[in-house]
């Protein structure tokens, strides 16, 4: 039996949830109260004697992520209509022009086969938000590659040459420049996973008129869980999100040209100025992007990266140890722009277990690597109480992170930036 996507929202069965949090309330059931006015725009106007239907569905409707129950009455009509036409379809959305649909990743593959699209299918799976982003173009695969091969390969138990993976990935961005196909889909969420990979194309793609160039975009979905990425959404919903991608303007590739730019410089001061301007309307998810690349950027009193730290802060607030897979899981709820896969995750964190005072130690090397469980050290527990600070070295993009001379970030929102020679 196929279990029900929280993002395929039916109307009637919302109406009924109305109307049975109506009757809670009423029952004097002070959860239910609470949990409507928490999504109300006037939750001091509330109460079990004033509540009324209009409230509950109006704060219903917020909850799972839309403005008005009559935006979520429409919403839910959209989708039934979908739900329809893939029964009856007959003709592929993308059957007017030969389509290469561009994808981080192979998670939403089949879905879009399901779901009426018959174009090929190209999954770009570099993860440029770890790892150097090289600003020398010729040596960029190649450099690329390295790091895939000494830092994602050996926790895959994948054995490929540096020459293996450079090929493969020119062989992918090669697919963007083939004739066959007329027209480009990229396919994107709001974090930095796909949107450097997105910066990343339309750099390379720039000038060239001999494709369409579209981009399906999202940062929200309405539903009844957290929107993270595309993979989550039933097949009704990618029809529904073809009708809304968007073409490609000149000046939307000068501004994705201009954050490539800046994304390559050494100096985080260029990224610290493209978020501080507000010429990204474009691009609307790259300023929240730039800003969470910024807050990798070691910690001016701990040393750590915003990820380490939330990482640690779950292994702090844990008694008993966790697998690699719980970990992850409890992260994905801290972290405020999801943008790691859980291997990604892991090899950020795998080198504090590998310091001269390690801040996590591993109690099951043997296990598959999503199985091997953690603790927090004494020196963890220092480091997060300020007591003591990790001297590291990675790359934020183009920001090589030392031991001796670095940027240091206070991982706020727009936090101050301060240079530690």
């Amino acid at each position: 039996m196929k279990s029900h996507n929280p993002f395929s929202i039916n109307f009637d069965q919302q109406k009924l949830n109305a109307k049975r949090r109506l009757k809670s309330i009423r029952n004097n059931d002070l959860e239910v109260l609470s949990q409507v006015k928490s999504f109300h725009t006037q939750p001091n106007t509330l109460s079990k004697e004033t509540v009324q239907l209009a409230d509950v569905q109006f704060a219903l409707a917020r909850e799972l992520g839309l403005p008005s129950w009559a935006k979520l009455k429409a919403h839910c009509f959209d989708l039934s209509l979908q739900k329809t036409e893939l029964s009856n379809r007959n003709i592929a959305l993308d059957s007017d022009i030969s389509t290469l649909h561009i994808r981080c990743g192979h998670d939403i593959q089949n879905r879009l086969k399901n779901s009426g699209f018959a174009g090929e299918y190209l999954a770009l799976i570099d993860p440029l938000c770890i790892g150097p982003i090289p600003s020398n173009e010729k040596h960029f695969v190649a450099i690329r590659a390295q790091y895939v091969k000494e830092t994602l390969l050996p926790i895959a138990g994948r054995s490929d040459s540096v020459q293996q993976i450079a090929e493969a990935e020119q062989g992918n961005i090669d697919m963007l420049f083939d004739r066959r196909f007329k027209r480009l889909v990229f396919w994107v969420e709001h974090d930095a996973y796909d949107q450097l990979m997105l910066l990343r194309c339309l750099t390379l793609l720039a000038g060239n008129s001999n494709k369409t160039i579209e981009i399906v975009e999202l940062n929200s979905f309405p539903g009844s869980q957290r929107f993270i990425g595309l993979g989550q959404l039933p097949e009704e919903a990618f029809r529904l999100c073809w009708q809304q991608r968007k073409r490609i303007s000149g000046k939307l590739e000068t501004q994705a040209l201009r954050c490539w730019k800046a994304l390559v410089s050494s100096n985080p001061n260029t990224l610290v100025e493209m978020i501080e301007e507000d010429g990204l309307d474009c691009l609307p998810n790259m300023k929240n992007v730039l800003t969470r690349m910024l807050q990798e950027l070691p910690h001016c009193e701990t040393g750590l990266s915003l990820t380490q730290h939330l990482a640690l802060k779950v292994l702090q607030n844990k008694k008993d140890k966790l697998t690699v897979k719980e970990w992850f899981v409890e992260y994905q709820k801290q972290e405020p722009l999801p943008f790691l896969g859980d291997m990604m995750f892991f090899a950020l964190l795998l080198p504090l277990a590998h310091l001269d005072k390690p801040l996590i130690s591993c109690e099951s090397l043997h296990k598959p690597w999503r199985e091997q469980t953690f603790l927090l050290t004494d020196k963890g527990h220092l480091i997060l109480a300020n007591r003591a600070r990790v001297e590291q070295e990675y790359w934020v993009g183009s920001i090589q992170v030392r031991s001796n001379g670095t940027w240091s970030w206070d991982h706020s929102d727009f936090g101050s930036l301060v240079y530690f020679p």
